[in-house]
Parts: C-alpha cells; structure tokens; sequence
C-alpha cells in the first residue's frame, strides 16, 4: 500500500504497519489532531474508501457525528492521547457501497495510545470490528424472547379461559377433569404443530386431520375431508383447533362419532373474501336440541366475527359459519 512508508516515515517503531496492510481486521491511525495518518486496506475496503480521500483528514469531517454523539467518541478520543486504551461502545456509522446504495454497519472499536522513544503519545492506534451480524443476532434473539413470553401469556390466558368455562358448563367433577384435559391435550398438539412449523401458521385441513386423529386415530373412515390447504394465521390456527376440538367431542358424546355408522363431512371454501365452513354429521338418529348451554355454545360467542348456525336434521346435526377473512386469503382471524 503507497502511504506505507510514509506511515513508517511518521512513526518509525510501528515495525507492524507492513504486517497490518494485510490482516483481516480492520486497523487506522490517527496523529494527535485526530487526523487519518494510516488505515490498512481491511479498513478502506470495509468503509469502501481509498486511501487519498482520507489521508491528512479529520475524523469526523470523514465520519460526521450528531453533537450529541461526537461528544463522547472524542471525550474517548482523548483519553486515549492521554495515554489510556479505550472501548467505543457499538456505534451505528452509513457506508456508501460501490453501487450508490446506502448501508447501515455497526462497529465497535478499541484505541490504543501510541508514544514515541520518550514515551509521550503521539498517535491513536485504532482497531474496528464489523458487529453487524452479532447486532442483528442480538436483535433477533430479543425479539424471539419477547415474543415467547407474549405467546406464553396468551397460553395461560386461553387455559384460564377454558378452565372457567369448563367448569361452568360440566355436570360434575369428573367430566370437568377429563373435558379439560382432552382440551388441554389439543392445545398442546396444536402449539407443537406450529412450533415445527417455525410458528408460520397451519393449514386448516391439517389443523381438522390432526384433531379428528387425536379422537378416532389414524386411518379412520368415520369423517372426510374437503377443501382446499388454506393457510391460516398463527392466532387463527389456534383458535380453529380450539373449535374443531370441541365440534368432534361433542360429536363423539352426543353427535356422529358416538353411533357405528354415523358419519362427518367436513367441508371449506373460499367465496371472495369469506370463509365458509361445513360441518355435517349424518347416520345420528333422533337428533334434538341440546338443552343446556355447553362448553361449545359459549365458545362460539368468544367469536363475533363467526357467523354461526345450526340445524337439526333428522339424521344429525349441520353446523355452517361464515368467517371474514382480512389482509390476505390465507389469513382467519376468527376473533
């Protein structure tokens, strides 16, 4: 590199300068006018400058700094020509690509005071690291961390929820503990599912296979599937287990699920921006209104958005709802 010698020629016991133009981390020197006297060409190459537009320059001519800012990197600056090695904390700088384009690095810098024979400083050494990808990766990290305790909030939220409902709408003690632990054990199904899918939503007839499975088991002929793999929203896939769950268990207490040769049709389609669902159980005879309000009742009323009817067919129960759909076509918010 050409200002080599005259880096060597301005500090002649720095014997490392020829050995710095080719490390990998980038390295620079300024004089005690915190003026560029030296920079390595991992330096100007991760800055993408070259060398005679910064030679002789002032830092912060080269790199200018808000007030706010400047204040502490040149208080830190100092320091270091009083003879202390200092650490700038990370510090966000916008470098100009050879495209035109601009882009936002992070660095993190250490400066090393220099002196000469008699032992008085005459120059900062400094070296940078690029911590851009660590930064991001902190960010990244927090974000994930936040968002598990969110999700983990709204889990108990929902457990809280369905406790209170279960116990309001079971017979007894014993119904209680089993109808909330078969919904916990969806919950649980349908929050591994999502977790596998890096939490990007599930598709509604993987959502109804999974839940019929978990009550009848693999390979059963007691229910089809029609429709097409409409991906739902992390929220929506939650709230639509949630619902098929409780529409088979009321289907295996009372419905198609609890008779041999009664039957579930389960069919969806997509009219514009609507979502419109059947659920039809056939082969149930003597079909009537329940009496009371159940679990599955009031949790369609958690639902406005949900248009809900039912009918009583003399051979079992027809269920259809209409649910809007918001943002994009693979989006349900049934909330």
């Amino acid at each position: 590199m050409n200002h080599s010698s005259r880096l060597l020629d301005t500090l002649p016991n720095l014997a490392f300068a020829s050995v710095a133009d080719r490390w990998a981390l980038p390295l620079v020197v300024y004089d005690s006018e915190l003026r560029f006297v030296y920079a390595n060409k991992a330096y100007l190459e991760v800055t993408n400058t070259i060398w005679e537009q910064i030679e002789g320059q002032f830092i912060f001519d080269i790199f200018p700094e808000v007030p706010e800012r400047r204040a502490p990197v040149e208080a830190l600056m100092r320091r270091a020509l009083a003879g202390e090695t200092t650490s700038l904390d990370a510090v966000p700088y916008e470098i100009v690509m050879p495209n035109g384009s601009r882009e936002m690095r992070v660095w993190q810098a250490v400066q090393d005071p220099y002196r000469d024979a008699q032992g008085r400083v005459t120059h900062i050494i400094q070296r940078a690291e690029d911590i851009t990808a660590q930064m991001e990766l902190q960010r990244q990290n927090d974000f994930m961390q936040n968002e598990l305790a969110h999700r983990i909030r709204n889990m108990f939220s929902v457990i809280m929820a369905t406790s209170r409902i279960s116990g309001a709408t079971a017979e007894n003690v014993e119904t209680f503990v089993d109808d909330f632990n078969e919904r916990l054990v969806s919950m649980s199904r349908v929050y591994s599912s999502l977790n596998n899918n890096d939490w990007r939503g599930l598709s509604l007839r993987k959502i109804a296979s999974d839940e019929l499975e978990g009550l009848l088991g693999r390979g059963s002929n007691r229910y089809t599937l029609r429709g097409d793999d409409i991906l739902l929203t992390v929220k929506a896939s939650k709230d639509a287990a949630l619902i098929i769950h409780e529409l088979a268990a009321n289907a295996r207490k009372f419905g198609c699920f609890s008779v041999p040769e009664g039957h579930l049709a389960f069919e969806w389609y997509l009219e514009g921006r609507v979502l419109h669902v059947h659920w039809t159980e056939t082969g149930v005879p003597d079909v009537r209104p329940p009496t009371r309000s159940g679990f599955g009742s009031q949790l369609f009323e958690m639902f406005p958005k949900i248009k809900a009817t039912r009918t009583f067919a003399a051979d079992g129960i027809q269920m259809k709802a209409e649910i809007p759909l918001v943002k994009s076509p693979i989006d349900m918010p049934v909330s």
